[in-house]
C-alpha cells in the first residue's frame, strides 16, 4: 500500500508531455510515450544518449536511491504498482514525502514493515547495521532468519516484473551475495542475506531496478562514493567503516571511495550493490543536458551535507569532439 504524505506534490495523475519530438529518433516513440505517463518531468525532445548520474557526495543507500528517483520524477504510484508484482505487498507499506535538509528540498521514501512475514532481521546486519535496518520484528517461534539468495531470486523470477527489471535486480542481489560470501567465507548458495533479505531491502533493490528500467539510460555513471569513518556497532560486534561487505563490493568495480570525517556509515552494501550491479562507471559529471534531477534523503542527520543526488539527461560529449579539436590532437 502506498501512503503519499506529499502535500499534493506527487499525487497528481497528470503527467507532462514530451515536446518537440524530432523526426528520425531511433528510440521507439511508444516507449517514450509510456514513460510520459509515469514520469513527472518534461523532456527536451532529444532521445539519444541518455545518461543517469549518481552523485554520491554523502554516500548511497537503498532508501536514498528510491528517494532520489521519486524526487527526480518517477511517480510513487508507478513504483508501488511495480512492487505489487512481487506478491509481498501485505508485508510492507511505502511512503514518499518531501523533506528539506539545510534548505535543500528532496524526497524521503520509507519502507515500513507490517510484520506479516514470519522473519526477523533484528540480528542481521549484512555489515550495514545503520541506515537500512531500523525495524525489529520477532517471529512467534523466536527463530531468527532471513531470505536466502535462492529465495530472493525465485521471488524475482516468479514476479510479474518485465525481464529487464528481473535481470538487473537479480544481478544486484548476486553481487551483494558474492560479497557476503567472501566476507563470511561461505559458499554463495549458503548465504542468507538477513538484513538484505529483509523486506525493506528487497523493496530498495527491486525498486531501484524498476526505476532504472523505466528511465532506460544508455550509460550510468557515478561520482566517487563518500563514506564515513571510524567504527559502528553491529550484532556481530564493532566493525570498521567502510563496512566489510562494502569494501568487498568496491573490488573490481572501478568505483573510488573517499573517507569523510563523519563518524558513521554512509555507504551501505545495498547502495554499493546497486551501483556495481548496474555497471556504474566512476567519473566526473560528463558533458550533458540535464533534464531532471532528484535528491533523496534518509532519516539520519550527520550534521554535514547529506543525501544522494541523481541527474538524468542527454549526453553532449559532441561538444568536446569538434573536428578542428581532433585535428589539433592528431598533430
Amino acid at each position: 500500500m502506498l501512503l503519499c504524505r506529499c502535500a499534493g506534490r506527487f499525487v497528481s495523475a497528470v503527467s507532462f508531455p514530451v515536446e518537440n519530438r524530432k523526426a528520425g529518433n531511433k528510440r521507439p516513440v511508444g516507449m517514450r510515450s509510456r514513460q510520459n505517463r509515469i514520469l513527472d518531468f518534461k523532456g527536451n525532445g532529444i532521445f539519444m544518449g541518455k545518461i543517469l548520474y549518481f552523485d554520491c557526495y554523502a554516500g548511497i543507500s537503498g532508501d536514498l536511491t528510491l528517494g532520489a528517483f521519486v524526487d527526480l520524477g518517477v511517480k510513487p504510484e508507478y513504483l508501488q504498482a511495480q512492487l505489487d508484482l512481487l506478491g509481498i505487498s501485505d508485508e510492507f507499506e511505502l511512503t514518499a514525502e518531501p523533506k528539506k535538509v539545510r534548505e535543500i528540498c528532496g524526497t524521503q521514501v520509507g519502507v515500513h514493515i507490517t510484520g506479516r512475514h514470519h522473519h526477523d532481521h533484528s540480528h542481521a546486519c549484512n555489515h550495514s547495521c545503520g541506515a537500512e535496518s531500523p525495524h525489529v520484528h520477532e517471529s512467534r517461534s523466536g527463530h531468527v532468519h532471513g531470505r536466502s539468495l535462492a529465495d530472493i531470486l525465485d521471488l524475482i523470477r516468479r514476479s510479474g516484473l518485465n525481464e529487464n527489471t528481473k535481470r538487473l535486480a537479480g544481478r544486484i542481489f548476486r553481487v551483494i551475495g558474492e560479497a557476503e560470501a567472501k566476507v563470511h567465507a561461505v559458499p554463495l548458495q549458503d548465504v542468507h542475506f538477513h538484513e538484505v533479505g529483509a523486506v525493506d531491502s528487497i523493496v530498495d533493490v527491486i525498486g531501484a531496478a524498476v526505476c532504472i528500467d523505466l528511465l532506460k539510460p544508455d550509460a550510468i555513471y557515478c561520482s566517487p562514493v563518500h563514506d564515513g569513518s571510524g567504527f559502528i556497532e553491529c550484532a556481530h560486534g564493532t566493525i570498521p567503516v567502510p563496512v566489510p561487505a562494502v569494501v568487498e563490493l568496491l573490488k573490481n568495480s572501478g568505483i573510488a571511495i573517499v573517507s569523510d570525517d563523519v563518524p558513521t556509515e554512509m555507504v551501505t552494501p545495498t547502495g554499493m550493490g546497486i551501483l556495481k550491479g548496474a555497471g556504474a562507471v566512476c567519473r566526473r559529471i560528463p558533458p550533458m543536458v540535464v533534464e531532471a534531477s532528484g535528491t533523496g534523503y534518509g532519516t539520519r542527520d550527520t550534521g554535514k551535507a547529506s543525501g544522494l543526488r541523481i541527474l538524468f539527461g542527454t549526453d553532449r560529449k559532441d561538444l568536446l569532439d569538434k573536428p578542428e579539436d581532433s585535428d589539433k590532437i592528431k598533430e
